[in-house]
């Protein structure tokens, strides 16, 4: 539970916030549906290349039922992701770089496969039984 104080926007209670949230974890099913790598050049000084593995995804309730469609940029030590269908685990952070500097996020913190045949019915993801 976030204190009251916390309620009113300033900067003190961004920081009670940001340790509020630092170190929780999250869990979603996560069907990886492909790899992309999103690559250029810094545009700023000393201009270093940059490759970014993105997952375009499906999260899924746990009855393997779709939620929302989207592009999940891959930390180090995702770069070896292949599609199927997961156990994702996210922690909330506030980057002090890039783009989402400042801005409060979810990364990714780990992947697990999800077994063949964990979900029953006419909700069961296309890709169910998928190795990882």
């Amino acid at each position: 539970m976030i204190p009251a104080h916390c309620l009113v926007v300033s900067g003190q209670c961004a920081v009670i916030l940001r340790c509020l949230l630092i170190g929780k974890t999250m869990r979603t099913i996560l069907e990886v549906l492909l790899i992309n790598v999103k690559s250029g050049k810094s545009k700023k000084p000393p201009y270093n290349d940059y490759a970014i593995p993105e997952a375009h995804c499906v999260l899924r309730d746990e009855m393997g039922k779709a939620g929302a469609v989207g592009v999940l940029n891959l930390p180090k030590g995702f770069e070896t992701v292949t599609p199927g269908l997961y156990t994702a685990s996210f922690a909330m952070e506030a980057p002090t770089y890039g783009e989402n500097q400042g801005k409060v996020i979810a990364v990714l913190k780990g992947l697990v496969p999800v077994p063949p045949g964990a979900f029953k019915g006419n909700a069961s993801p296309s890709a169910q039984g998928v190795k990882a």
